[in-house]
């Protein structure tokens, strides 16, 4: 897929962080297109996944997203971007400093927004709601992987999904929450913080391949 159409959904309310967006396209219009397929092919294999991509196109979208969610905070790519514009460049300064990815447990969910629970540092964090199609499908229990950011209100206390969040169901609780209290007693959070992404991609393959039993998909060795 060309990089370039990437973009298609940019101006959907509530999914996606307009300082994120910003960033994002700043970046596709930089980077050379080589050096991205490059380093999409390294994302495609921390997430244990083909190359190829999927036949729906919000899949192919949510992909895009978490793989330049990825480029941006993990590889950090806007660090050597000297050319950027100033405002530009102070955008990533905030989000740099300020964003924080974890696995969320839905404490509470109602017409103000949404309370999560930080599952290996405990702490909570709300997310108000801003549009009525905001959250739709969420329920208390549930669990998801996210990035969070300040949603410019000025509270300490309210956050922004930078992207959209990935969602894991009931049937997988166990596994999950099994591998995250392993991570809590070694006190190893790189480790937990690297095998977020491996969670991604089998949230993905978990939606492509949804013929197959998701207990062969959520498996620490799983190849599917």
């Amino acid at each position: 897929m060309n990089t370039e159409t990437t973009t298609s959904k940019r101006n959907l309310p509530g999914t996606l962080y307009p300082d994120f967006v910003a960033i994002v396209d700043q970046l596709i219009e930089t980077v050379d297109k080589k050096d991205l397929e490059l380093m999409r092919k390294d994302f495609h294999t921390r997430l244990r996944m083909t190359l190829s991509q999927p036949e729906r196109a919000e899949l192919v979208e949510d992909l895009w997203d978490f793989f330049y969610d990825w480029c941006l905070f993990e590889q950090k790519l806007p660090e050597n971007m000297t050319s950027w514009p100033m405002h530009i460049q102070g955008i990533w300064k905030q989000l740099k400093q300020e964003n924080l990815r974890g696995l969320y447990s839905i404490q509470k969910i109602n017409d103000e927004g949404l309370k999560l629970k930080e599952l290996f540092t405990g702490k909570t964090h709300f997310i108000p709601r801003k549009y009525d199609s905001d959250f739709l499908g969420f329920q208390k229990g549930d669990l998801i992987e996210g990035r969070l950011i300040g949603d410019g209100s000025g509270k300490r206390d309210s956050s922004a999904f930078v992207r959209r969040p990935s969602y894991h169901p009931l049937e997988v609780h166990d596994y999950i929450k099994g591998k995250v209290k392993k991570f809590k007693k070694d006190k190893d959070y790189d480790t937990y913080q690297s095998w977020l992404w491996l969670l991604v991609g089998m949230y993905l393959k978990y939606r492509i391949y949804e013929h197959m039993p998701i207990q062969k998909i959520y498996d620490d060795n799983s190849r599917i």
